[in-house]
């Protein structure tokens, strides 16, 4: 007579996923403190950790710098917004991607981002969108994506003679708030490590190294799954900016999203190019377009937007030139 096997009720497959999900964590998490590590070493402590004790006086002003913002590329700014500053983001994006059995359009908007500055070098963060995605023959999809929050941390700023660079630490949540056609479900986080280098006056080099549960919630980055039970993804990004004078900068720049822990694992890799214009040094606007390299990746995508930055005094004091408002 032969053994039967025993029905233990639990799912050998999904207790696998599960177990590659945490150990790709662990080992992603162990990556991204590496260079954190060589950061501390090369300086005494975190720029962030003495914006507890640090007077208000010695704090960087904000306004003598231009505004930097991080809606119209993958990566993020490599800094904090400073102090008191209020800087709402915003735009509207299109994406299109044509395969052998169909075509798929889709919108988002209005890619709201929310920066608040609670002290010089950390910040807390927003954001919320909405998607139109339009599909042959399938219902019309529309509604609102999944709330994502987090915190952005200064760790170092670009020194001259050193190979430190400004880099920045973005710890994200994501609330599960959004239409059930395009929300995870569950609560999500991921991490971003985002570092940049003057190279030369007037051209930089960036970068962020990123990880992500259940593909970051980025709608329009990743493609659509029919499972996505603990699963991971790792990001990695490269960016030149240049200087074009007093009022313009372009910028031009590779990204890539890879999946770990789906039976069919995907990678999207996209080049993407974009120019800002700077009305003023406190708002920005922006026009993108990008193209995607894997079949995983959107064919083609745009987008317009822009950055305003103001200040609350009652969370900043002193910056700006009077009123309640700084613009």
């Amino acid at each position: 007579m032969e053994d039967q096997p025993i029905d233990s009720g639990v799912d050998i497959d999904a207790e696998q996923r599960k177990d590659s999900w945490m150990s790709s964590s662990r080992l992603l998490l162990a990556v991204l403190c590496l260079p954190v590590v060589f950061e501390a070493s090369s300086c005494a402590a975190f720029e962030f950790l003495d914006d507890f004790h640090k007077p208000c006086r010695c704090q960087r002003d904000p306004f003598e710098e231009r505004i930097e913002t991080e809606r119209h590329d993958f990566t993020q700014s490599a800094t904090t917004v400073g102090r008191g500053i209020v800087q709402i983001e915003s735009g509207y994006s299109y994406f299109f991607k044509e395969t052998p059995e169909e075509k798929e359009s889709a919108h988002t908007f209005p890619e709201l981002l929310l920066r608040i500055g609670l002290s010089e070098d950390i910040e807390f963060r927003l954001r919320w969108n909405h998607a139109w995605v339009f599909k042959e023959e399938e219902p019309d999809r529309i509604g609102a994506e999944d709330l994502r929050f987090g915190f952005k941390l200064q760790l170092t700023r670009e020194r001259c003679n050193s190979l430190l660079p400004t880099s920045a630490l973005e710890i994200r949540g994501l609330a599960p708030t959004g239409a059930d056609t395009f929300s995870t479900g569950t609560a999500q986080f991921s991490l971003d490590y985002i570092y940049q280098w003057t190279l030369v006056e007037g051209i930089t080099l960036a970068g962020s190294t990123g990880f992500g549960t259940e593909g970051f919630g980025e709608f329009g980055l990743v493609p659509d799954l029919e499972e996505n039970d603990y699963f991971n993804a790792y990001s990695q990004s490269a960016v030149l900016g240049f200087e074009l004078g007093e009022k313009n900068t372009l910028y031009t720049e590779w990204f890539g999203i890879f999946s770990d822990g789906l039976e069919e694992e995907f990678s999207v890799s996209v080049l993407n190019a974009g120019i800002d214009h700077y009305f003023s040094n406190n708002f920005v606007f922006d026009i993108r377009m990008g193209f995607g390299l894997t079949e995983d990746s959107d064919d083609f995508f745009t987008g317009v937007g822009g950055g305003l930055r103001i200040l609350s005094h009652s969370v900043g004091g002193g910056w700006g030139s009077g009123g309640a408002w700084g613009v």
